[in-house]
């Protein structure tokens, strides 16, 4: 049954690690490997199928970053301390670019939306909590 599933991913390339990740993890659920995303294995089939399946996921322009790398669990944990941004100066930078964000005439209502709710997932993966309050006002800047 596992060979008749598809799974379509763009390849990291830098932007929307968020987003990124979660489908990343949602495959390797799938596909019974996410203990690999955690841990360093044993040479097995299955940990190079990990490693193989991540390094298909990911741009040439991140893979050159991830040289050093060997293991589905080195690449993610290096991708995480590297693009997933916890901190406070983080959550200032975005919190001030939505509150700076405006709508365009030349950009379409879903295409500002996808924006406020990529800069709110940002926010949220840092932990902040969003109020309605808050996310009404923003998409109606």
């Amino acid at each position: 049954m596992d060979a008749e599933l598809k799974y379509c991913v763009d390849q990291f390339d830098g932007a929307n690690f968020d987003v990124w990740t979660r489908r990343i993890e949602s495959i390797f659920v799938a596909k019974y490997l996410d203990k690999f995303l955690s841990k360093e294995a044993d040479e097995t089939k299955e940990n190079e199928v990990s490693y193989v399946l991540m390094l298909s996921f990911l741009s040439d322009k991140v893979l050159v970053s991830l040289s050093d790398e060997n293991s589905c669990a080195s690449i993610f944990q290096k991708l995480k301390s590297t693009y997933l941004r916890d901190g406070a100066v983080n959550q200032i930078l975005i919190r001030k670019r939505l509150a700076m964000l405006k709508k365009k005439n030349e950009v379409s209502m879903p295409e500002h939306l996808n924006e406020v709710n990529g800069l709110v997932n940002q926010l949220k993966s840092c932990g902040v909590k969003i109020s309605d309050r808050l996310y009404s006002d923003v998409v109606a800047s």
